[in-house]
């Protein structure tokens, strides 16, 4: 009986350490919800800024790179109520904590993430 045990964790063993040779250290994704999954295709393409969300971003005193970092890095959520997904052009209205705006929206076209604008109070960019 110990024997079959011994056999048992043994194979057990060596399977887990030929699947990770294997298979490699990967970077395991889990975005099948729709916040991820939307986030995720934004990240995914090339990011451009507007020339008002570009003002906007200098009123308060952020660079267009930080906002790069903190569109890649931070915790987003879209707001789907508020956003149009219809037709070829998708506008999303994405909501951000801890930062200097609360809300932004990003135009999704063919393989282009356009950020149109961000909700900035006492900044008149129009």
């Amino acid at each position: 009986m110990t024997r079959r045990i011994f056999l048992y964790l043994f194979g057990v063993g060596l399977g887990i350490i030929v699947s990770f040779l294997f298979f490699g250290d990967r970077d395991i994704d889990f975005s099948y919800l729709p916040n991820a999954r939307t986030l995720k295709h934004l990240r995914s393409q090339e990011l451009r800024i507007s020339e008002q969300a570009m003002c906007q971003l200098d009123c308060i005193g952020v660079s267009q790179l930080f906002f790069e970092n903190l569109f890649n890095e931070s915790d987003l959520e879209v707001d789907f109520s508020s956003s149009k997904v219809d037709g070829t052009c998708k506008n999303y209205h994405i909501k951000i904590d801890e930062a200097r705006f609360s809300e932004f929206q990003i135009d999704d076209c063919d393989s282009l993430s356009y950020l149109t604008y961000l909700e900035v109070p006492n900044c008149d960019c129009r």
